[in-house]
């Protein structure tokens, strides 16, 4: 590095050099290695040093200290090629000689020339001392050391013509001792475990007959020729259903009985094998480490064991193969089960959004002004009359195999009646491929609605599956500990954790505990109104402190099921850091809130970034321009300008905001966005994660949580099992539809009955509600666990009719015309309920308290949404109250209100999907201080069905009189 600045001073040259991990040979203990690995650590360095000769250069200098071994990857390198020089450099020019006594060549020693050979008997003193743990202290030593030490012959002769005395007689090329030393290597594999199979002559004749093998070959070399050249490289399994061991080897294959009095393998079949068997055996089995060696049986030329061999340790390969095979089947059999399905249904899918999609029938086309006008004939699977702007189209060709295949046509522009014709108009794309368009226009190709983003969707979670399956993850043993075949390991910190709030109760204190210990994964039950969203927050914290002091490479990923609470979080993570953090949140504008928009989007930060790195490049400038004023040599001015020049061209190409898009992921530590949203951006997609934190995680479909688990090393799961699950479209798939309602195929629940409590946590105190409400949710949904440190008096209701009540139901089962009625569209409507639900807004127009209430209006049936939006909003009462919300159940959930009113619709036949828990739970737990239930109580307590929750619940009313209140509905 030349210009360098070293102790304050400029214009330094510096050398930088690698890092060399590791330990070197004078330091590392050799006794732990077995002979095989000392062979092969010689032939490594032999191999390194043949790299620097290959190169031109000597080193001189080669001793165990300037040799570095790492432990854990093997790798050696030779260092300090501080006394080395190029070959072509005569001796004389070196001035001072430098030497290792111990393992310098005697020429070397006495300061003469120095050549390849003299690093070749410096090497031939490191292998000796490698080998046979001795200093090496000249040729005559080495030499009487290996007669001594009774080494192989062929060793005794590389190593003693390495070290030989003159140079002349050494080897001249370490390449010719590397040949040497595989040689011996390869002779020493020899030392391998032998395993025996006794083979008959009937064996050799059917070979013969089958012509597999020269009609004059005898048992001898059959044994010691044929069957050892086969059987080099060989596979084996045991066969359970014949009870035989098969050996493969590259064209036969054998079956053998195992004898045990004799510890030998006999030999029962032969037979040829071929690619595709061979193959399938492999699979089967395992590769042998060791030699397979064939005697002739029926001699007497075995018994009473005198035959040495290792037959029963490869019995006992064979039993750990037939449990490791067992174990991945198991392994296979609970995939299957649980994830084969949801691929299933991700199929189904595919097939059905296609299916669906609106398809334009056309009758002709034209193109003018880069539009393309269709004359429609019919408009397949959406209303024309109600097409949105920004819809997108697409055109499809189909290959000679029947694949289709898709190009961009352009933008939903408008419709257009004339003469009786409907007119579809579409804003042709910028690269629209028009000669490819047009031929298929005129082949009246179908032109369809742009499907191609959902079924990306999709294609992602496909995928995560089956990077799951194939251990393509970050996270450690996360396929066992989803199986449920490993538990998770936990590291917990060396210093207690300093929380930033004290007032963090100590369910949420051991939820962070937990999180950050674990070692892979862990789960955090969050029942409504407990805090989730702080206990996140102070794991982000806890998470950024971390990585402040140690790594600053480090990411995490926030993701969740919804847009809704992935700001919410991103909200709360901006004050952290008074908006210093670098949080990407990935999304459309639209589906993201203003604040975050602001701030977070890619588009946000590139024109931050923008105009940062302009600000900075003009100020730059601007005072070299200054500096370069009293300058007037022509060179320096030229080259001066030159820069400005590349300045300028380097800001008009970030001026394309997109060009830094990788700089801006790069830099980031938190990237937010939906749980399959945000692989949309090119870079993220590339990314792995340190920790990935999922909310709202019992709310997504197993596939959804997957894509984002398989990126992350450490994994969060937030959420509540008892809220609502992932929705699923029926009509798209009935086969997720069905998957969502089976808790044992939602991984959220079958992670939180199978994880030790090392590594989940549910949070067990709630502050939304009024204690008698809180009380009532915690009773019904969840045994009685969860306690409220709300103080009642901040969730006082004002309303004079419920004064020190704080749950209402309004009764209608005496009532007249109280029954529902079905729509046509297959919801269900309740005109009772629904006057009901206008007399409360009226008495509580007429107490003078509408306009202090935030009132939340729930029902679970669409129709019944539309008619009490419709009666509310043309009464008036929306414009008076604090705040009035309408809304299906679905989309309360994360939501609360000061006031809840429910409408149950139902009175006959059965309660539907109200049986289900998980959406009475988040109807009634969105309520701070009253709730209110409008429907039949007699058809709701009558109803008889297991998970039927309405029992508890009015049973919980009926007993808690202080604060609860039954009304029937004619007295409202």
């Amino acid at each position: 590095m030349l210009n360098a600045e070293f102790n304050g001073k400029n214009d330094w040259g510096l050398i930088l050099l690698d890092y060399v991990d590791g330990t070197n040979l004078e330091e590392l203990d050799l006794s732990n290695f077995s002979q095989i690995e000392k062979y092969e650590l010689c032939l490594k360095i032999l191999k390194a040093i043949e790299e620097a000769h290959n190169n031109n250069v000597l080193h001189r200098d080669i001793k165990p200290s300037n040799i570095m071994y790492n432990i854990d990857t093997g790798e050696v390198k030779i260092i300090d090629f501080g006394t080395s020089k190029i070959k072509s450099i005569v001796e004389q020019e070196t001035t001072l000689p430098f030497y290792s006594p111990n393992f310098s060549a005697p020429e070397v020693v006495k300061g003469n020339s120095t050549t390849e050979a003299s690093d070749i008997y410096s090497l031939g003193a490191v292998i000796f001392y490698i080998l046979f743990s001795m200093l090496p202290n000249g040729t005559e030593m080495i030499c009487r050391s290996l007669q001594d030490l009774e080494v192989p012959e062929n060793l005794v002769t590389v190593i003693a013509k390495m070290v030989a005395e003159e140079p002349r007689d050494r080897f001249q090329e370490v390449g010719t001792v590397i040949d040497a030393f595989e040689e011996i290597l390869g002779d020493n594999a020899s030392q391998k475990d032998t395993y025996l199979c006794s083979i008959d002559v009937d064996k050799l004749r059917y070979l013969k007959n089958i012509s597999l093998i020269e009609a004059n070959t005898n048992m001898t070399i059959f044994t010691k020729s044929f069957l050892k050249s086969q059987f080099k490289e060989c596979s084996a399994f045991y066969n359970h259903n014949m009870d035989v061991y098969v050996f493969s080897g590259k064209k036969i294959a054998v079956e053998c009985i195992y004898n045990e009095k004799d510890e030998l393998f006999v030999v029962s079949k032969i037979m040829p094998l071929s690619v595709d068997r061979r193959i399938s055996n492999q699979k089967r089995g395992f590769i042998i480490d060791g030699i397979v060696k064939f005697i002739e049986s029926g001699r007497g030329n075995y018994s009473n064991k005198r035959l040495d061999n290792d037959n029963e340790k490869l019995i006992v390969q064979f039993k750990n193969n037939i449990n490791s095979k067992s174990a991945l089947q198991k392994q296979d059999e609970l995939f299957e089960e649980l994830f084969g399905k949801w691929q299933d249904g991700l199929d189904e899918s595919m097939k059905n959004e296609k299916e669906r999609v609106g398809k334009v029938v056309y009758s002709s086309f034209s193109i003018l002004d880069q539009q393309l006008i269709l004359t429609v004939e019919e408009y397949k699977n959406n209303d024309i009359d109600g097409l949105e702007n920004d819809k997108k189209y697409i055109i499809e060709d189909v290959d000679s195999r029947g694949n289709s295949f898709y190009f961009d046509i352009g933008t939903y522009h408008g419709i257009s009646y004339e003469d009786d014709e409907t007119l579809l108009i579409i804003d042709l794309d910028k690269k629209v491929q028009m000669g490819k368009v047009r031929p298929l226009l005129r082949k009246h190709c179908s032109v369809m609605e742009d499907f191609r983003a959902n079924i990306s969707a999709y294609k992602r979670q496909h995928y995560a599956i089956r990077a799951l399956h194939d251990d393509n993850y970050s996270s450690k043993n996360l396929k066992d500990i989803l199986l449920n075949l490993d538990e998770p390991t936990y590291t917990p910190f060396l210093q207690n954790i300093k929380f930033s709030k004290d007032t963090l109760n100590v369910s949420q204190r051991e939820a962070i505990r937990k999180a950050l210990y674990s070692d892979s994964i862990s789960l955090i039950q969050g029942p409504p109104g407990t805090g989730k969203t702080t206990v996140i927050k102070e794991i982000v914290r806890r998470i950024l402190m971390q990585i402040n002091k140690f790594d600053d490479t480090s990411r995490i990923l926030v993701v969740s099921q919804s847009h809704t609470a992935v700001d919410n979080i991103i909200e709360g993570l901006v004050d952290i850091d008074e908006g210093k953090l670098d949080i990407i949140r990935i999304g459309r504008a639209e589906n993201i809130s203003p604040k975050v928009e602001e701030t977070c989007t890619m588009n946000a930060i590139r024109k931050k970034m923008f105009t940062e790195i302009k600000e900075k490049s003009d100020t730059y400038i601007e005072h070299q321009n200054l500096l370069y004023a009293n300058i007037t040599e022509q060179k320096a001015l030229d080259r001066w300008e030159r820069i400005k020049d590349i300045q300028k061209d380097w800001i008009n190409r970030c001026s394309n905001l997109e060009t830094l898009d990788y700089q801006v992921v790069k830099s980031a530590t938190i990237i937010a966005g939906t749980c399959v949203g945000f692989l949309s951006n090119d870079f993220v997609k590339e990314l792995d994660f340190d920790y990935v934190i999922i909310d709202e995680a019992a709310k997504a479909t197993t596939p959804e949580l997957l894509v984002s688990i398989i990126k992350s090393k450490k994994i969060i799961l937030v959420g509540d099992q008892n809220q609502l699950p992932a929705y699923a479209d029926q009509d798209l798939s009935p086969i997720i539809a069905k998957l969502t309602k089976e808790p044992k195929y939602r991984l959220f629940d079958l992670l939180f009955n199978v994880l030790p409590d090392t590594h989940k946590q549910i949070l067990t105190v709630q502050y939304r509600m009024r204690r008698n409400i809180g009380n009532l949710i915690s009773q019904v949904f969840y045994e009685g666990k969860i306690a409220t440190e709300v103080d009642d008096k901040n969730r006082m209701h004002p309303i004079k009719k419920f004064a020190g009540k704080s749950i209402i139901w309004v009764d209608t089962s005496i009532m007249d015309k109280k029954d529902e009625s079905r729509l046509k569209g297959g919801s269900y409507c309740n005109y009772a309920e629904n006057n009901l639900i206008k007399k409360l807004l009226e008495n509580f127009k007429r107490e003078g308290v509408l306009s202090q209430l935030d009132i939340g209006i729930i029902t679970g049936y669409r129709g019944q949404k539309d008619l009490i939006r419709k009666s509310v909003n043309n009464s008036g009462y929306d414009r008076i109250a604090k705040g009035i919300d309408i809304n299906t159940l679905d989309a309360f959930q994360g939501r609360e209100n000061d006031v809840i009113i429910y409408s149950t619709v139902r009175t006959k036949n059965s309660i539907g999907f109200q049986k289900e828990k998980e959406r009475v739970n988040v109807a009634f737990s969105r309520a701070k201080n009253l709730l209110i239930i409008c429907g039949d109580m007699d058809f709701f307590y009558r109803f008889d069905d297991p998970d039927n929750k309405f029992i508890e619940i009015i049973d919980y009313i009926c007993e808690h009189e202080d604060e609860c209140l039954i009304i029937p509905g004619g007295e409202i």
